[in-house]
């Protein structure tokens, strides 16, 4: 996670510092929290409204496969769990408008992290419920540092202007404890580009 962490910031401050002359940047609506196969779901409501920048593939990251950098951040408008992150993420075509993008990054959350065992000994009777309640309908995603993985399918509709349905997880793999529920948003965001693609 360190190396990830180190390459994304690292990128990030290439972005920052405008050695990327092209990119995107984009805003997009989330389903979020949803029960996706990996993230448990359904503890928090509202949508996500995620919006963020991405680089052109990188040259100067070629040893990784001249990955894109982006840095994101996502808003609940139901009082939810807030985050930003930055990542890499590489761009295969599947015809000349269609592709798909997979990418990994970190993240970090004002969410809940570690909320107080209802096995702690001697608490009340009604003070384990009122715990036991608390894990039962409040996400804990146990660290505030946490991998983003994340998966999007591209149109390109024009060519400055694209559309992708994009799949955002967050979770810590089981590296801060065996509680791990994760947070996964699905949604659609809309690209503009500047500069030229590469």
């Amino acid at each position: 996670m360190g190396r990830i962490l180190l390459t994304s910031f690292a990128a990030a401050g290439v972005l920052a510092a405008g050695a990327a002359r092209a990119g995107e940047v984009f805003l997009g609506g989330y389903a979020h929290d949803v029960d996706d196969g990996i993230s448990y779901g359904k503890f928090e409501g509202g949508a996500q409204i995620v919006g963020g920048v991405r680089t052109t593939a990188l040259d100067e990251l070629k040893f990784l496969g001249k990955p894109r950098v982006h840095l994101l951040a996502g808003v609940n408008t139901s009082g939810g769990t807030n985050y930003a992150a930055t990542g890499l993420a590489w761009r295969f075509h599947l015809s000349e408008r269609l592709y798909v993008q997979p990418g990994i990054g970190v993240a970090i959350h004002d969410g809940r992290v570690n909320l107080p065992s209802p096995d702690a000994p001697g608490i009340t009777p009604e003070e384990r419920l009122r715990r036991l309640r608390d894990f039962q309908t409040k996400l804990d995603l146990g660290s505030r540092v946490l991998f983003e993985p994340e998966l999007s399918l591209g149109w390109k509709a024009t060519p400055r202007l694209s559309v992708e349905l994009s799949w955002i997880h967050m979770s810590h793999a089981k590296l801060a404890g065996d509680y791990n529920p994760g947070v996964g948003d699905v949604g659609v965001r809309f690209l503009y580009r500047y500069g030229l693609d590469r």
